[in-house]
């Protein structure tokens, strides 16, 4: 009998203090936006330094699958917007394991009077969009789909347009920026009523800036009201910066050895949620230099942490949770995260499968619906070896290697599941280890 065996990256420790610049990759998030939103734009847009992955990729094909002409060069997209005008006939879109590209092409599928049907990986076939499709629906759309929730869906736009929706806002701020976008198109505009509080709002504060880039103005009602009148979107040359998602990876390394990186496009000048995950290592210890542009983070000397004795709330920055968990193990006594409610639905259970990896590694964690507790980590408990699931998360593979450098000894399923959002990672995290054998302080 031939037994596979699944391709792993072994982690080692990181022995040494580094000093490292990087070039992060273009926001995975802004990148999506703009693309739409050139595309919704009456004549030519550059995207320039977009993030290149696999998500951004599945929307820009699904776009040209759509109508939109994109020429590409080593450095932009050029995107001939057609304002809100799309091929006819059925199409059907593939969109990998994208979510937030399968939210934003839901939305904009109700401009088309033909058939659109959007289809992914079995694990984005899991995420659920029900209540993304009740406000499609209220605004006339024909939508055909399992359990009203799940892929592959099937959307048709209608002769007459709604003007207004109710939605949930504790499922996914994804939901509203997929309308929000749409609204300027709707022959009467379109004001959102929002159900409850808003999560992860820093993600709408992108989306109506991104807006904004393209001539198109967002009336924000605290959060709980949105109304967007009827307006043109108009070409723009929009620049995309660094991925603050990408660079807590780094913040937490710089932070947990006492090295120096240097990120060269993420400064203050973001709206990006993530970018207070800084702020959060700063609590830690760490000293943080901050520019418009550039931002350098140094850890704490031989990476000895400050204590935080208080909850650690991130349901403002959901997508860089997973990295402080993997620094919570070398706090003292038990760190508890709370605010994790959208974790459960992302590629895979954030709160149950980091917990089931580090509880194997020897660490003790509680278990909460919306937050996790996590212990100290004991050398006397861990088994070396281990392998360790990624579930097609890109996430869970980065964040684990940030776990790894400290431990070592940890081998990481699956590696190339980064290409999701970040296809440099390894390369960039192999750095860290070739500067740290230089023996920079």
């Amino acid at each position: 009998m031939v037994i596979e065996i699944q391709h792993a990256k072994t982690i080692k420790r990181i022995e040494h203090p580094f000093r490292q610049s990087l070039h992060l990759p273009g926001s995975k998030s802004i990148t999506l936006r703009d693309f739409v939103l050139a595309s919704l734009a009456d004549g030519t847009s550059e995207v320039a330094y977009p993030g290149i992955c696999d998500d951004t990729l599945r929307m820009e094909q699904a776009l040209k699958q759509l109508g939109i002409p994109i020429e590409s060069d080593k450095t932009s997209k050029r995107i001939q917007g057609q304002g809100g005008t799309f091929t006819t006939g059925k199409v059907q879109l593939h969109l990998g394991l994208s979510a937030a590209s399968t939210r934003l092409l839901l939305a904009l599928s109700i401009l088309r009077q033909d058939k659109t049907i959007l289809d992914g990986f079995p694990p984005l076939r899991a995420r659920p969009n029900r209540y993304l499709l009740d406000a499609l629906v209220e605004l006339g759309a024909t939508i055909e789909a399992i359990d009203h929730s799940y892929l592959p869906i099937s959307v048709m736009g209608p002769q007459q347009y709604g003007s207004a929706v109710s939605l949930r806002g504790d499922q996914s701020s994804q939901y509203f920026s997929a309308l929000l976008i749409i609204a300027p198109l709707l022959p009467q505009g379109l004001q959102i009523q929002v159900e409850g509080e808003l999560v992860s709002k820093p993600y709408i504060d992108i989306t109506i800036d991104e807006m904004k880039k393209f001539g198109v103005t967002v009336e924000n009602d605290h959060y709980q009201r949105f109304f967007v009148q009827p307006q043109t979107y108009q070409p723009a040359n929009v620049l995309v910066e660094g991925d603050a998602s990408a660079a807590s990876y780094f913040a937490a390394l710089a932070t947990l050895h006492g090295g120096t990186i240097t990120v060269q496009n993420l400064g203050t000048s973001t709206r990006q949620g993530d970018f207070r995950f800084f702020q959060l290592c700063e609590r830690l210890g760490a000293k943080v230099e901050y520019q418009e542009h550039t931002t350098t983070i140094t850890g704490p000397p031989g990476g000895k942490l400050t204590p935080i004795h208080e909850e650690i709330d991130m349901e403002s920055m959901p997508d860089v949770a997973p990295t402080f968990m993997m620094i919570a193990p070398f706090l003292p006594g038990k760190t508890k995260i709370t605010g994790l409610a959208t974790l459960r639905i992302k590629e895979c259970d954030r709160i149950a499968v980091p917990a089931n990896h580090l509880q194997r590694l020897g660490i003790e964690v509680i278990e909460g619906e919306d937050f996790i507790v996590i212990g100290e980590w004991n050398p006397n408990t861990f088994t070396p070896g281990l392998s360790l699931a990624t579930y097609d998360d890109h996430r869970i593979a980065m964040s684990f290697a940030v776990l790894g450098s400290k431990i070592g000894h940890i081998h990481i399923l699956d590696p190339d599941c980064v290409n999701k959002t970040y296809p440099r990672f390894w390369e960039d995290f192999e750095k860290l280890y070739s500067s740290s054998v230089q023996g920079l302080r």
